[in-house]
């Protein structure tokens, strides 16, 4: 008898050790083909001696039914310069919306129209190395640079890609888009990298786009998120699994960060919900063309902050109304910490990050969050 609990507790102790071991441990790290792979598990591991805690200051708030210059129609973009000035385009009013630090209204930049500094259905916003604003126009096919005080200085056409979105200037002015391709009656979403002057680098990935008028659509696998980092490495990912990768300036896969994940299953509620917010149009009914699959993909959106830390909006939900689950790694991929947050991160800036959201009532608002770590 003695011997058969000296052996438990002897077993008991070398289990104890090893859940220590393994608690403790890093995520699990393997090479492939060159490729540096951070597997990590379904729980977040605390990283030694680094703060995991990440707390939200509301600093800011624009937009609501307060003033006609802060209402904004659902589709904007937003971007900030060094001294905080906020950015904005508005695809419904087909204008920028400038305000200030403290979220004073400063000017409007643009108008409707076809002509030099013109604007026509304006989506994305960027701010160049040298300071200017680009902005993405889609119906007039081509990017228009402006000063920051709204002085127009040229534009750059895109009417040899067919519905190229989504561009995003690296640190050496190169760019990354999604390029919509049709190809012997097939159409396909293609993520490429660009000069400075929108001649094609190189392809990263290509992604089936189903034709809406012969058949069913799954909104989830036309998912494509990336964004490049302080270096000029592309982000990547898409809806298929948790997977991040980091492709180099010259288009070679050098790291994947995963994490495993539990499956969350799509409800009708969850459904309708989605349905509610695709917009009426003359031609086709795309609400019927959707197909929702069974369960959702393993994240919404990833973003990047300064210091290459990366924050992926989950499809888990918090314990309050619209909290989603954020989770974060660490510059080397670690999966170290969770937040349930209802603000969905859409750009970092001075340690802040800046989030549109909706307001109760349906209005369309922009804040701007301090963060800090403990």
């Amino acid at each position: 008898m003695k011997n058969i609990i000296k052996t438990s507790l002897v077993l008991l102790a070398f289990i104890s050790i090893i859940s220590c071991f393994l608690y403790a441990s890093p995520q699990k790290v393997k090479t492939i083909d060159g490729v540096k792979y951070i597997i990590n598990g379904k729980k977040p591991l605390p990283l030694k001696n680094t703060p995991v805690k990440m707390t939200l200051t509301e600093e800011l708030s624009i937009g609501g039914d307060k003033k006609d210059e802060e209402v904004f129609s659902e589709n904007i973009f937003i971007t900030v310069d060094d001294e905080e000035n906020i950015f904005i385009t508005d695809m419904k009013l087909n204008n920028l919306k400038v305000f200030d630090q403290s979220g004073t209204f400063i000017r409007t930049i643009g108008k409707q129209g076809q002509g030099p500094g013109e604007l026509n259905m304006p989506t994305g916003i960027q701010i160049t190395s040298n300071g200017e604003l680009m902005v993405e126009e889609v119906l007039n096919r081509r990017l228009s640079f402006f000063t920051p005080d709204g002085e127009f200085i040229r534009s750059l056409s895109t009417a040899d890609k067919t519905s190229l979105t989504g561009l995003i200037i690296g640190p050496d002015g190169t760019m990354v888009g999604r390029e919509l391709v049709v190809k012997d009656n097939k159409m396909e979403w293609a993520v490429k990298k660009y000069d400075k002057d929108l001649n094609e680098l190189f392809t990263i990935d290509k992604i089936d786009f189903p034709n809406p008028i012969q058949g069913k659509i799954n909104p989830f696998e036309l998912m494509i998120i990336f964004d490049i980092d302080s270096k000029g490495n592309i982000i990547y990912g898409t809806s298929k699994e948790y997977e991040i990768k980091y492709i180099n300036p010259d288009g070679k896969h050098i790291k994947s960060i995963t994490r495993k994940f539990d499956t969350i299953k799509i409800t009708e509620e969850d459904k309708q919900e989605m349905l509610d917010h695709i917009p009426q149009t003359g031609g086709i009914n795309l609400k019927e063309r959707i197909e929702f699959p069974k369960y959702y993909p393993a994240f919404q959106s990833f973003t990047i902050d300064e210091k290459g830390r990366i924050f992926v909006r989950t499809f888990e939900k918090g314990r309050n109304e619209g909290e989603y689950i954020l989770d974060i790694f660490d510059s080397d991929g670690r999966f170290f910490s969770q937040i349930p947050l209802k603000a969905n991160p859409v750009l970092w800036k001075n340690g802040k990050f800046y989030s549109t959201e909706e307001s109760d009532q349906g209005f369309i608002i922009i804040k701007r969050y301090k963060t800090s770590w403990e």
